[in-house]
């Protein structure tokens, strides 16, 4: 991966989190994990008020919202939409908040333009890689690229990757709350899966 701008670096170390697995490659551009940004706003602190639902349509799969967030003496807004000819999974309501916070997240830490969330569009997750490797990096690295490989494998790379993902949850450095994990989004993929 291309190395990332330094001040996304800089935030990243800061909240205590590896680049590895707080972001992505997409052609060039860094794209920040929904889940890393999260923690970037818990450790600055970054308050959020109540969203405005803007517009919606439940039956057609529709959602506008309006989210405002705060940080020390720094206040922005964006706005999230979620319908069909943008978003490819069932809730578009969540999908609109991510959208919506995850922006302000990076307006008020200094990154929007320079950087991108994975939420903000589907075709930035059609480019993440898709068989994270679970064989290097520490323990919580492993566990992250095992939990993102079983949000969206196929059957074929499931039964392929087993023995890698069971060597996993073997580690001598895995908590039982990383070995929960695991095994939660196994069993739920599998069962996806119909294996």
């Amino acid at each position: 991966m291309p190395k990332l701008p330094e001040k996304l670096s800089d935030i990243i170390k800061d909240a205590g989190l590896a680049e590895a697995q707080a972001t992505w490659d997409c052609h060039g551009t860094p794209v920040v994990k929904h889940k890393a940004l999260e923690k970037i706003a818990a450790h600055k602190n970054i308050m959020f008020d109540a969203p405005q639902i803007i517009s919606c349509d439940v039956t057609s799969k529709e959602a506008v919202i309006c989210v405002t967030g705060h940080m020390e003496n720094a206040t922005e807004w964006s706005i999230g939409e979620a319908a069909p000819y943008n978003n490819k999974n069932s809730y578009p309501f969540a999908m609109a908040e991510k959208r919506a916070k995850d922006r302000v997240i990076l307006k008020l830490v200094g990154l929007h333009g320079d950087v991108y969330s994975e939420e903000e569009a589907d075709d930035f997750k059609e480019a993440k890689p898709q068989n994270p490797d679970v064989s290097v990096g520490d323990t919580e690295q492993r566990v992250e690229a095992a939990l993102e490989f079983y949000k969206n494998c196929n059957a074929a790379r499931f039964e392929a990757n087993e023995k890698r993902y069971s060597n996993l949850i073997k580690s001598i450095g895995i908590t039982e709350d990383q070995y929960d994990a695991v095994m939660d989004a196994h069993h739920k993929r599998k069962k996806e899966l119909g294996l």
